[in-house]
């Protein structure tokens, strides 16, 4: 009898044990959720896009002596340089997220670029029917190769979340080098004009410039996280580096004499307004606050 009711002790303490170790269990609190995701902190990245830069160009060339007066070689003309090519750079920025739904910060970036284009303009080639009644007798031509060779850009930018997603728009300042390079040519008809008399009154001129402008940038894109501290972005930008006033001189032929050397001078003159499309994807990496 006695062994019978220890062994039923043994069970009745084990099932109150039992019970005891599920309570525990049932009552144990769930581990705390992962914190959720901010946009706020400092950031850095790199770019590469594709850009588009159409430049409206005026061009003329002229020259004026005592005894000839001022005479156009060139007519002012209106040119569209498009200038396309490549870019890459890198960025920084800072954000702050305000709200669940809202991101504001600064960004600056820099990139290279491989953008040029080229243009010409002349006026009718000196041929034998040129020389009629009032005609100068000679043809003239300007070639103008430009190039945008880097573009930086300091700018605010803000935008709203979906989800994981930042949609932005984005403005500030913009600077860029411009380099330009121009080859004048003159041409008179070698029957008519032989030997030191070629090319004409106006000899060959080039000329090669390099210019740092400040402007500014307007545009918008698009950030989606990817994981960890990793997010990448598609962007557009307008930029606006406003007018590049460029002029050099042509060297005039002496063989022409003292009408077109005494007090003689010749000149290319140029102006462009310099404007920008870049079209870019980004991968960025914020660092942990």
């Amino acid at each position: 009898m006695r062994r019978i009711a220890a062994i039923v002790a043994c069970a009745l303490t084990s099932i109150v044990a039992g019970s005891a170790s599920a309570a525990d269990l049932r009552l144990k609190a769930p581990p705390p959720p992962p914190p959720a995701f901010s946009w706020t902190g400092f950031y850095v990245g790199l770019n590469a896009g594709y850009a588009i830069g159409v430049d409206a160009t005026m061009q003329d060339a002229s020259f004026s002596s005592p005894a000839l007066g001022m005479n156009g070689l060139l007519s002012g003309s209106a040119n569209s340089l498009a200038l396309t090519g490549w870019v890459f750079g890198g960025q920084v920025g800072y954000n702050w997220q305000v709200s669940p739904w809202f991101v504001w910060g600064t960004e600056a970036d820099w990139q290279w670029t491989s953008q040029k284009g080229k243009t010409s303009s002349s006026t009718p080639p000196a041929d034998l029917s040129f020389f009629g009644p009032g005609a100068n007798g000679f043809g003239y031509a300007l070639a103008t190769q430009q190039k945008i060779t880097d573009v930086g850009t300091a700018r605010l930018r803000g935008g709203t979340l979906v989800h994981d997603t930042l949609w932005y728009v984005t403005g500030g300042l913009a600077w860029g080098t411009i380099k330009d390079s121009y080859a004048f040519t003159g041409s008179a008809n070698p029957l008519i004009f032989p030997g030191g008399l070629q090319p004409g009154p106006f000899l060959n001129s080039a000329a090669n410039f390099s210019t740092s402008k400040i402007g500014w940038t307007a545009g918008g894109g698009v950030e989606t996280r990817l994981g960890g501290g990793w997010s990448a972005k598609a962007e557009y930008l307008y930029v606006d580096l406003g007018d590049v006033l460029e002029s050099f001189p042509i060297a005039i032929n002496p063989a022409f004499g003292a009408a077109f050397i005494n007090g003689g001078m010749a000149k290319v003159t140029s102006n462009s307004h310099v404007t920008d499309n870049i079209v870019r994807v980004g991968l960025n990496y914020k660092f942990y606050n």
